[in-house]
């Protein structure tokens, strides 16, 4: 198997944020932190609504986070997009870790 050189995937989400102006530097900051990456923006009546594609992995934590951030005056929705390579200093950290586990048992 390692002769085929076989990479890591991981499930990538569509994000749909919904918020005022008010947070959207926080939202922004946020995103790019967890390996988001921005799609757009777009308003809708007082709202706007930010879109953008982030590793699922990133977004476990996401809802006490959002609603940390910005007061409870925001929301998510998301649903699976598609499936994206792990970054390589992220996959030698997941292999370090499986190989731990494995010497363990």
């Amino acid at each position: 198997m390692a002769k085929a050189l076989p990479t890591l995937l991981e499930p990538v989400m569509k994000v749909d944020i919904s918020t005022t102006e008010d947070f959207m530097g926080d939202i922004m900051s946020d995103l790019s932190s967890r390996r988001g990456r921005p799609q757009g923006m777009e308003a809708k009546g007082n709202a706007q609504i930010v879109k953008a594609t982030v590793p699922m992995a990133e977004m476990l934590t996401y809802a006490p986070a959002l609603r940390s951030m910005t007061q409870g005056r925001s929301s998510f929705t998301m649903a699976f997009s598609h499936y994206e390579e792990v970054p390589r200093q992220i996959q030698e950290k997941i292999i370090a870790e499986a190989k731990r586990a494995e010497e363990e048992d």
